[in-house]
């Protein structure tokens, strides 16, 4: 098996995070959190990750702004970095949200509460391991 995927959670509910931890850790991951797209965003900038578990509403920088920005150091930087698969896990249900999130860069939404086999199953096919 080769190195550890880094994943990278931004939520600021911190017993769902504190939830994909635990489960993410348990299967080997290696596992960041921010509570915000602000914080999140510099993570990403320090250490590079594999995969963004993202909440689409959090204060200080929303999921949205925050793949936003993604995109744009992407296209800055001329593409110098791998873009992470970015997980969407949100209590966000209307239609025209998520096709917002998918034109931003999401590879996959789910809702919340998760239940753990889906989101692990999820996280799995995301990082192709």
């Amino acid at each position: 098996m080769g190195p550890k995927a880094k994943i990278l959670i931004v939520d600021d509910e911190e017993t769902v995070c504190a939830a994909m931890r635990e489960l993410l850790e348990l299967k080997g991951y290696s596992v960041m959190e921010a509570n915000n797209g602000v914080t999140g965003l510099k993570l990403c900038a320090d250490s590079p990750v594999d995969l963004i578990i993202l909440d689409l509403n959090m204060p200080r920088m929303d999921g949205y702004l925050f793949m936003e920005r993604l995109m744009e150091r992407w296209e800055n930087e001329k593409r110098a970095f791998k873009l992470p698969q970015v997980l969407v896990l949100t209590a966000v249900d209307r239609n025209t949200d998520l096709g917002l999130a998918k034109n931003l860069g999401a590879s996959k939404f789910m809702n919340k509460p998760f239940k753990s086999n889906e989101f692990t199953s999820a996280v799995r096919e995301l990082l192709g391991r």
